[in-house]
C-alpha cells in the first residue's frame, strides 16, 4: 500500500474519536467473538490449516489469523475492525524442491458492518504477493520466478445467520497496484461462495458444506472453484475447527504459476484463531 493511500485510510478512522457520544460509541476492544467466521473454502483466508494432497506426502498449508481490534457502533450501527495476515505455501517432501511457493497475505484493515438480522458489509483493504520458495525450481527448470503482488480494495455483501447455520458471501476484489512480472491494467476478481450445515451431529457441531468461486479479469475471467464437505466444530467465540475434504479446479491461484491450471483434492484441517 502506497504511503498516501495508508494515510488517507488512517485519517479517516481517525476521524470517528471526533463524532458526537450519541452518535459513535466503541464498544469493546481486543473483542473475543467476530462478526463472521473464515470462509471455509476460500484457499487463502487468514486461519491455521493442514491439507494433505491425494493423501500423499505433499502438503498445502497456511499459517496466520484475522484478530478483531475494536468493536463500535455508528449510528446504532455496529462495526468491527480487525487485522489479517497469512502466509500460504505448498511441500514436497520426497522431491528436491521441498517447499514449493509461499503466498503472503496482509489485510491491513477488515471492516464488517452490521446491517439488519443477517445481513453485513465488509470492506478489506491489503497486500500480497506470491514467491517461488525453493531454488531448485530454476535450477531443474521446472519454473522461473516472476514478480507478482497485488494491493487490493475489497467489498462483499455477507449472509451470515446467528446460529450458523448459512452463510452466503459475494463481492469484488479491485487491484489498483497488479504486478506480474510487469504493471498488469486488468483489476477486477469476482468472488461468491458460501456454507450450509447438511446435518446436525451433537451439541455445536454439525456436517457442512461449503463452495467458492473466484472470477479473475486478468485470466479472460477464468474461474477457481473448490467444494468442500466436512465435520466443524464452533466455539463459544463463533470460530471454528473443521475437519474436511475438498475438490478444487481451475486457475491456479499461486501467482508463480499463473496462468496454469489444476485439479485436485485433499483432506484438511483448520481452525480459526
Amino acid at each position: 500500500m502506497t504511503a498516501r493511500f495508508r494515510s488517507v485510510i488512517l485519517a479517516a478512522l481517525g476521524t470517528l474519536s471526533f463524532l458526537p457520544a450519541q452518535t459513535f460509541r466503541i464498544a469493546a476492544v481486543l473483542p473475543d467473538s467476530v462478526f463472521v467466521p473464515s470462509f471455509a473454502a476460500d484457499a487463502h483466508a487468514h486461519r491455521m490449516n493442514v491439507e494433505t494432497i491425494e493423501l500423499s506426502r505433499n502438503l498445502r498449508s497456511t499459517m496466520g489469523a484475522a484478530i478483531p481490534v475494536v468493536r463500535f457502533d455508528i449510528a446504532g450501527t455496529p462495526f468491527l475492525a480487525s487485522l489479517g495476515a497469512s502466509v500460504h505455501f505448498e511441500l514436497r517432501p520426497m522431491g528436491q524442491a521441498h517447499i514449493v511457493s509461499n503466498d503472503y497475505y496482509v489485510d491491513y484493515l477488515i471492516l464488517d458492518a452490521r446491517l439488519a438480522g443477517p445481513h453485513l458489509l465488509r470492506f478489506v483493504t491489503g497486500h500480497t504477493s506470491h514467491h517461488l520458495s525453493d531454488n531448485w525450481f530454476e535450477r531443474l527448470r521446472m519454473g522461473t520466478a516472476v514478480r507478482y503482488s497485488r494491493d487490493y480494495l475489497r467489498l462483499f455483501y455477507i449472509y451470515n445467520r446467528e446460529d450458523a447455520s448459512a452463510l452466503f458471501y459475494a463481492g469484488v476484489d479491485y487491484a489498483y497496484i497488479f504486478t506480474i512480472g510487469r504493471r498488469i491494467n486488468e483489476p477486477f476478481t469476482f468472488q461468491t461462495g458460501g456454507e450450509a450445515v447438511l446435518l446436525p451431529l451433537w451439541d455445536r457441531a454439525d456436517l457442512y458444506g461449503s463452495a467458492d468461486v473466484k472470477l479473475r479479469q486478468e485470466a479472460g475471467f477464468a474461474a477457481t472453484n473448490t467444494l468442500q464437505l466436512g465435520v466443524r466444530y464452533r466455539t463459544a467465540n463463533h470460530r471454528f475447527v473443521r475437519l474436511s475434504v475438498q475438490v478444487r479446479n481451475g486457475l491456479d491461484e499461486r501467482g508463480q504459476f499463473f496462468p496454469a491450471h489444476r485439479t485436485f483434492g485433499t483432506l484438511g484441517l483448520s481452525f480459526d484463531l
